[in-house]
């Protein structure tokens, strides 16, 4: 699940998504603070693997143990 850099020409607001495995890529991006549907990936930032992806995420995970539990879904 790669992890993308969205940028909003509308409200210069930038945020990160991902897109989950076996999933067609949007092709409008609506954006997580104004809700217009012109942003895009941003090219220069290389997307990321997703934190769960990577070998030895318990540290920052949820499931795993990265937040006090209390504020874990049950």
């Amino acid at each position: 699940m790669p992890v993308l850099a969205i940028k909003c020409p509308d409200c210069a607001h930038t945020y990160q998504t991902l897109v989950m495995v076996n999933t067609k890529m949007p092709e409008r991006w609506s954006c997580s603070n104004c809700g217009g549907d012109k942003a895009r990936p941003l090219d220069e930032i290389k997307p990321i693997e997703h934190p769960w992806e990577q070998e030895g995420h318990g540290s920052g995970c949820l499931c795993c143990g990265g937040a006090p539990e209390s504020s874990r879904n049950k």
